[in-house]
């Protein structure tokens, strides 16, 4: 019977690593969240949900209005596969939908002493975030803006000098979910 009591413990305590909280955030990820946290209140977990990745598709970012910035060039959001390589898109887009775990975010890594890290993101004045995923000199972070139904992808590409860069941000509409799929956190 103890052997049983072991074995569901064991059983428990290895779904909480595959589940849980374990893995940190990278000084590189850190440097993309750096870039939009400057102030305000800020879920202190990073948040995920099921659905974003369907967003990651040449035909659904050529589809899209808007303009984005890379050093003096300006172009449509429509044409930021053109600034992307498929392969990475598809690398991100993978990346992103097996990403299935909250991190705590460290108030220590975050560069504003105007940020505040809040564990209750009840309130419509909270922000959160995404893990950044990086693939290569590419990265993209979902941010759940301050509002319930608000969530835009950003896309930051390191410049020559190694330093992160925003250059595209594209509004997610229907960001209930996609084919009956709910935000998840």
């Amino acid at each position: 019977m103890k052997t049983i009591y072991l074995y569901f413990i064991i059983l428990f305590m290895g779904f909480g690593t595959l589940y849980g909280q374990d893995q940190e955030l990278s000084e590189e990820q850190y440097a993309i969240l750096n870039l939009e946290l400057i102030d305000g209140l800020v879920y202190e977990q990073t948040i995920f949900a099921f659905y974003w990745h369907n967003y990651l598709t040449s035909e659904w970012l050529g589809e899209q209005n808007g303009t984005c910035n890379q050093g003096n060039n300006s172009f449509k959001t429509s044409e930021i596969s053109k600034h992307i390589e498929e392969e990475t898109l598809i690398k991100l887009k993978n990346s992103l939908k097996n990403e299935s775990k909250a991190r705590v975010l460290s108030p220590h890594m975050l560069l504003s002493d105007q940020v505040k890290l809040v564990s209750d993101y009840g309130s419509i004045d909270v922000r959160r975030v995404s893990s950044p995923v990086i693939e290569g000199d590419i990265a993209i972070l979902i941010i759940k803006e301050k509002g319930v139904w608000i969530e835009k992808i950003n896309f930051y590409k390191k410049n020559n000098k190694g330093i992160w860069e925003k250059f595209c941000g594209v509004d997610i509409l229907e960001s209930t979910g996609t084919k009956g799929i709910s935000y998840l956190n």
